[in-house]
This record gives C-alpha cells, structure tokens and sequence, in this order.
C-alpha cells in the first residue's frame, strides 16, 4: 500500500510563485515558434518561467498550486494571427482547441494527470495565437509575427507584470 499511497516524493519548489507561464513550441517550425519567442521576451523582464524542454510531464512538479498561463499556437480555423483566450477551468481543455503539440503527451494530457496526482495548477488560462504554417523550417507568417505583442502583453496582464517593457529593441 506504500508504494500506491506514497509512490510520489514531496513538492521540492524554489523560491515561491502564485503564478507563472508555460510557453510551448518550437523555434523550428514556422509558427509554432510563438512560445519560445514569447518566453524570450518574457525572460528579458524576468517573469516567472515553468520551463518544460517540451515534456509537459516536467511540469508536475512545477506547477502545482499555481495559476498558470500556457502560451503557445493554435490550430482552430480562425484566420491566421487571431488571438484565443481560453479560461481552461476544473475540466479538461476544449476539444476544439487544438495546440500545435507535435508530442506524445502533450499539455492537456499532462494537466489531467497532475489532477489525478494531486498536482496541478490552480488556475490554467491559455493565451494563443492561430497558425498557419507548421512545416519544419518554416518561416512565422507575418500575421502571427505581428501578434506577438499583443500576445506578451496579454501574458503579462494574467501575470501582474503590466508595468514592465516588453518591446524588442
């Protein structure tokens, strides 16, 4: 019974955070580049980063107890560049909302094991963007390049950092 009971080792958590985004892609694939060139400008002003080197299950022990944004790209249909807000709540992310994971396991499969294991976010709030161009070496569309600030200062609004520059110079 031991092992069923206790088969996890207790939270091991750094300094301490309520809130914190996860920002999901690759640099390498046309617009799925948006979390990785969201989470550079992010870590240009110090926000509070969950880093997961795209194995969601790294985030376990992470995000537990936290209200947590998740950045990445979407594929919906929306025109290319549309911005999505996605309040995801105590169920299970919405079946239309299709990130542009290319893993095994992705996020939402990760966020529903956290809540089996009693270590999931708080809160999940998912900020995207609409790709279109997925190819690997791809470039991002221009439409999606110019949501990028929209987007940062989205994420930056859900984690009180409104203050704070976040233009590339």
């Amino acid at each position: 019974m031991h092992l069923v009971c206790d088969a996890l080792p207790p939270l091991q958590r750094g300094p301490a955070l309520s809130a914190a985004a996860v920002c999901l892609g690759s640099p390498f694939r046309g617009d799925d580049a948006v979390g990785p060139v969201v989470a550079d400008r992010l870590r240009a002003i110090g926000a509070p980063l969950l880093e997961c080197a795209d194995e969601p299950t790294r985030l376990l022990d992470l995000w537990a107890g936290l209200d947590v944004v998740v950045v990445d790209a979407l594929r919906s249909g929306a025109p290319p560049g549309t911005l999505h807000r996605v309040e995801v709540g105590d169920g299970p992310l919405p079946r239309d909302l299709r990130l542009a994971s290319t893993h095994a396991m992705g996020i939402a499969d990760a966020l529903e094991l956290g809540r089996a294991l009693g270590r999931a976010p708080r809160r999940v709030m998912v900020l995207g963007v609409e790709g279109a161009s997925f190819g690997v070496g791809d470039e991002m569309t221009p439409e999606v390049a110019r949501a990028i600030d929209v987007l940062v200062a989205a994420v930056r609004e859900e984690l009180g950092l409104e203050g704070q520059c976040t233009s590339e110079r």
